[in-house]
């Protein structure tokens, strides 16, 4: 498996710069320094868009300064999501909780069944008013 190899700013403003001068086509640089020409392409629409936005007209007069307003944006957000997880987690609970009461009740009729088989009496622990076992 071959190692990507990496490129300096320096050496990709090099290459761009023989390409966009007409010395040179992509395909001779390309199989000179062994690149993609594809790659090359890249760098040079990469370059070409760079120095269209630079020569782009700027606005008149001074910048206006708005006031920041993204922290409050992103704090918003995160809760917005903590809140999304937290509902989540929610279903999740109750669909256990549905759950495990359905499978109480399975158990209480199998019990109830096997105690009749046995001819046992079954006695359900009665609470008090105040939730504890008397």
């Amino acid at each position: 498996m071959k190692n990507r190899a990496s490129y300096t700013p320096e050496e990709k403003l090099q290459i761009v710069r023989a390409v966009l001068s007409k010395k040179t086509t992509i395909q001779k640089v390309a199989k000179e320094k062994q690149i993609a020409p594809t790659l090359i392409s890249l760098w040079k629409k990469q370059a070409e868009d760079a120095m269209m936005a630079r020569f782009q007209p700027q606005p008149k007069g001074r910048r206006k300064i708005t006031p920041a307003v993204a922290p409050a944006d992103a704090d918003t957000r995160s809760l917005k999501n903590e809140a999304r997880k937290a509902k989540i987690k929610a279903a999740h609970l109750e669909a256990s909780v549905k759950e495990m009461k359905a499978r109480c009740a399975k158990l209480e009729d199998l019990l109830s069944g096997l105690t009749a088989t046995l001819g046992y009496k079954m006695v359900k622990a009665r609470t008090s008013r105040k939730g504890r076992k008397a």
